[in-house]
């Protein structure tokens, strides 16, 4: 039997009243994890305190959001900051260093928040070897780390070094990843929202902290960390004032940004390895996926097709996927919630039954279902998802496949 051919004609719509996809925009929290692991990322350059403010801020979050480890991406020059401001003991800090008081302090305050009382904070608040974005010399064979970041090819390899670093922390489905691009050139920032956007799962976040004037000035005497540090008064440089630390208020913001994984083939395997060749391959995947896609159903086979990836499904998964693609094509309304398509889905069943042979043996009466329907939507449903997403085809649900929490075609189809 010759496959049948099915065109959509219209651009996928949402119920603005339901959450979009988590696939989209949506957070996977950390319960729904398996052994979490939060890893906040963070780029940096003259300016350290953006790393203390940021771990500062989740940890005044509700509930307090403890990082296990700090990854944070700068140069040469940054590096050096970093050990001069928060790793050399100060007899501000009870001859501890910045980063000391501020891990005592986020743990106290933890403690004192927290339900879980005996929280190991030994594993909590550990910064990893800081990564320097290295530059290959090919004529000596090796690398050199970055001082700064002042050229266009310093430019691109910091894209590459800092894709690579959210890839390896992506890669892994027990962690979240808290992303901070506060710190360092406003082009690493960008690069920073750039990979996030490349390779970001629904349980990863972008943030910004802001803090207040004047404790944002670097040229406070002495600097400001974060405003639980020991009682300090700072010093504005030009215009003599005094303000205390604790007067200071920090936020932390959460940057949207929209998540293209799921839009890449999967049968690749892999995605590519510079930012440059992701960006390119990406490019070619929206080309291929903007327009409506084309879906064939081969009656014999129980098989979808959508562009030309096949999909087998089973003799329900495709009985109920052929009724909504034929809703489409003749532009029937919209169900408001899956019980408003019962009875039409019976009628439908009892009329074009016959064309699926190893379905219509599973029924025991005329009305064409054995079990309850509203169970067996919800199931037919999730299982075609399922296969959608592991061939690659993650991005058709919006075509066709109710939304989560109500049940409607989203396009109409034409044939």
């Amino acid at each position: 039997m010759k496959p049948s051919k099915l065109k959509s004609t219209a651009r996928p719509t949402r119920d603005s009243s339901k959450p979009a996809p988590p696939a989209i925009s949506g957070r996977v929290s950390k319960s729904e994890i398996r052994n979490p692991q939060t890893i906040l990322l963070a780029v940096t350059g003259m300016s350290p305190a953006v790393l203390t403010e940021t771990v500062w801020a989740l940890a005044r979050e509700n509930p307090p959001v403890i990082p296990d480890r700090i990854v944070v991406i700068t140069t040469l020059l940054g590096k050096g900051r970093i050990e001069d401001d928060l790793f050399k003991v100060s007899p501000d800090y009870a001859n501890r260093t910045v980063w000391q008081a501020l891990r005592d302090t986020v743990f106290q305050h933890t403690e004192s928040h927290c339900k879980n009382r005996n929280l190991k904070t030994e594993n909590l608040l550990i910064l990893d070897d800081i990564r320097l974005i290295s530059s290959r010399d090919a004529k000596l064979g090796r690398s050199f780390p970055l001082e700064d970041i002042r050229t266009p090819a310093d430019n691109e390899t910091a894209a590459d070094f800092i894709l690579d670093e959210v890839r390896k922390i992506t890669a892994n489905t027990d962690t979240v990843l808290v992303a901070s691009l506060a710190g360092g050139r406003k082009t690493m920032g960008a690069l920073l929202y750039a990979a996030l956007s490349l390779l970001g799962r629904p349980q990863d976040r972008l943030t910004h902290v802001l803090v207040s004037n004047p404790f944002e000035d670097p040229g406070l005497a002495p600097r400001f960390y974060f405003p639980a540090q020991p009682e300090t008064l700072h010093q504005h440089p030009r215009t003599g004032g005094v303000y205390k630390s604790d007067a200071a208020r920090v936020w932390l913001a959460d940057v949207p940004f929209v998540r293209l994984r799921e839009l890449f083939p999967k049968q690749l395997g892999r995605y590519p390895g510079s930012f440059n060749g992701l960006v390119q391959a990406y490019g070619e995947r929206i080309q291929q996926i903007s327009g409506p896609p084309e879906i064939a159903f081969d009656d014999a086979n129980l098989t979808l097709s959508v562009q030309g990836i096949n999909v087998s499904l089973a003799p329900r998964e495709f009985a109920l996927m052929t009724f909504l693609a034929e809703r489409c094509r003749d532009n029937l309304p919209h169900f408001a919630m899956q019980k408003d398509a019962v009875d039409d889905f019976k009628k439908w069943l009892v009329e074009w039954g016959k064309r699926f042979g190893p379905f219509t043996r599973q029924r025991k009466a005329a009305d064409g279902w054995p079990n309850p329907i509203d169970d067996d939507f919800r199931k037919q449903l999730s299982a075609a998802r399922s296969k959608f997403m592991q061939a690659g085809l993650g991005h058709f649900e919006q075509f066709l496949l109710p939304q989560r929490g109500a049940f409607g075609i989203c396009v109409r189809m034409s044939g």
